[in-house]
């Protein structure tokens, strides 16, 4: 503990899990101080539909400094390079050398493109809004020229590639002049549900798509897609949505093995550490616990009110994850993915975009005529798209039609 009435308590990440466990912190009991490289907490879930023009950029966005302002916190920006857990101190990129009583780390997790020859050269990733925006203006631009062939490369078909291909789909489907792949290391598109697989392509039939499953990428190129069978793909324009993996940070720390997630105990305290709390994407929990916003903003609260416990040399409460499908888009289709099944509606795209109004815009409530007009300007445009999908769906006879999924057995 330091000399300042206050334990000095550092939260590594602005993002979701981070974030949370700042907001729940009350600044009367501890001085907090949120590290992030970037200016900008950015809702990541939704960035693809940048590409269809279904969001602007700065609805996706809310700046770092003014929301922990709010909460009567510091806002750092920089780069954590190392933590020395024997001296309780983090090292930053510019050099300072910061001591803590407390460590939150939330950190997420990093894109395989780094691992893959060319990929962090030539490939777009979606990592961010600025990303998403890139990768919009390359589409665009190609759309536009005027080329006998234009060859674009979707890498990953999890959630974020089905969700880049759909938002393609949905901008570019009236005049089609691509030649898409994508390629998929599985089997088959979310083989843990039966049928998917199928149905997406069933949407997409009358597109240029090419599905390339079971097989990775070997190298990315200029112009070109090098595949591990020795196929190559043209590509004008090459996305990159492709798997994550931990972030350095953790191992380099020693709280994880080398290339894994950090474990935690039931309270989400490392194991290597009473310290030291790990959040969100960054954290190896006993149970199968998916790597999404729902689980770690839960997560980020839960853990300030265990530090706040600690302090008080009360019990930590243990974290129990709630059993909350998953929302997912395709161009006009809507998922609601559950463990045991999967349903699939043009009307569920309304409740995704519900939960994303809801839990944006709580991150910072209005309190200015600007805000106030901006919410109004973002629930505007938000209505107009719904209302222009519900248009086209009800005319083709599709806004309330479902279809369900089973669940493979694991």
């Amino acid at each position: 503990m330091t000399n300042s009435s206050r334990p000095r308590l550092f939260i590594i990440g602005g993002n979701f899990a981070g974030l949370s466990a700042a907001r729940a912190l009350s600044s009367r009991h501890f001085d907090v101080t949120v590290i992030d490289p970037t200016p900008n907490f950015e809702w990541l879930p939704h960035i693809h539909e940048l590409i269809s023009r279904h969001k602007k950029a700065d609805q996706l966005r809310h700046d770092r400094q003014q929301l922990l302002d709010r909460a009567g916190h510091r806002f750092l920006q920089d780069t954590v390079t190392a933590i020395d857990k024997s001296q309780q101190r983090v090292q930053l990129a510019s050099g300072q050398y910061l001591a803590y009583d407390e460590l939150i780390i939330a950190v997420g997790n990093i894109s395989l493109i780094e691992k893959i020859k060319g990929a962090s050269e030539y490939a777009i990733p979606f990592g961010s809004v600025s990303d998403a925006e890139r990768a919009a203006l390359q589409l665009q631009r190609l759309d536009s020229l005027s080329l006998p062939e234009r060859p674009v490369v979707i890498v990953g078909a999890s959630i974020e590639g089905v969700e880049v291909l759909g938002e393609i789909i949905r901008r570019y489907r009236r005049q089609w002049r691509f030649q898409l792949h994508i390629i998929e290391a599985q089997d088959s598109v979310m083989p843990q549900y039966q049928g998917i697989d199928n149905y997406l392509k069933e949407l997409s039939k009358d597109l240029d798509i090419r599905w390339h499953t079971g097989r990775k990428v070997q190298e990315v190129c200029k112009d070109s897609v090098v595949l591990d069978n020795g196929e190559v793909l043209a590509s004008r324009v090459t996305l990159w949505c492709a798997g994550a993996i931990p972030h350095p940070l953790l191992a380099e720390a020693g709280l994880a093995p080398q290339g894994q997630y950090a474990p935690v105990n039931a309270a989400l305290q490392s194991l290597a550490d009473d310290h030291i709390w790990i959040a969100g994407d960054a954290a190896s929990f006993s149970s199968d616990l998916g790597k999404q916003a729902y689980h770690a903003l839960p997560m980020g609260a839960l853990i300030a009110r265990n530090i706040n416990r600690a302090r008080q040399h009360r019990e930590l409460v243990p974290f129990k994850p709630l059993a909350i499908p998953s929302l997912m888009s395709f161009g006009e289709v809507g998922f609601l993915l559950s463990k045991s099944h999967a349903l699939a509606s043009p009307s569920l795209i309304a409740a995704k975009e519900g939960v994303f109004q809801a839990n944006f815009n709580l991150l910072k409530l209005p309190r200015h005529v600007s805000e106030w007009y901006d919410l109004k300007e973002s629930l505007m445009f938000s209505a107009i798209n719904i209302g222009k999908l519900a248009k086209n769906t009800w005319t083709e006879g599709k806004l309330l039609h479902a279809r369900h999924f089973q669940a493979r057995s694991r």
